[in-house]
């Protein structure tokens, strides 16, 4: 078990989970995007699932790898034995909010891809609507998955914000 400070304080601990989720994601869009024709309401349900589930775990993914860019950037204040969740973000969960505190450069596409993920992980995976009649209306359109590009897209990130935070690919972490 890591220890609680070397995991919220080390870029290494976010980045580790951020391709946990991101692996997980992956395994299972297989689930929902194989070929077998839907004959019940529970493969219905099964696919659906799959499909906020992978998007949960892919809105994790870039998630924890801007929290572990931002954490390379200032360390959290620890002081008080938790970790403060506006080191990251106003809104929980908001990774357009997480991606302008770290004054990333994002395309059109990233930020399109960032917003449908903060759908996910805030409230689409969770519940059949949200739970203030405006986010729903911010939805519109945006409960989707786009593969190859999504999965393309939070890679990237991952891989650059890794780069950025002292991860070297012949060298692992710096200690």
């Amino acid at each position: 078990m890591i220890e609680f400070e070397k995991g919220v304080s080390t870029p290494e601990s976010w980045f580790r989970q951020s391709c946990e989720m991101y692996e997980a994601s992956k395994a299972l869009y297989e689930v929902f995007s194989g070929h077998e024709s839907i004959r019940s309401e529970e493969d219905n349900y099964r696919r659906v699932g799959a499909m906020k589930g992978a998007m949960l775990l892919l809105g994790l993914s870039a998630e924890n790898a801007m929290k572990g860019a931002l954490v390379f950037q200032s360390k959290p204040d620890l002081s008080k034995d938790r970790l403060d969740p506006r080191h990251f973000h106003k809104a929980a969960h908001d990774l357009s909010d997480v991606a302008r505190k770290l004054d990333l450069n994002l395309t059109d596409f990233q930020r399109d891809l960032l917003e449908r993920l903060t759908i996910f992980v805030q409230w689409g995976s969770k519940y059949q609507v949200p739970l203030r009649k405006s986010e729903l209306k911010k939805a519109s359109g945006k409960m989707k998955l786009v593969y190859p590009s999504d999965y393309k897209l939070v890679e990237e990130l991952i891989s650059d914000l890794m780069n950025r935070s002292g991860f070297n690919e012949a060298h692992g972490w710096p200690y």
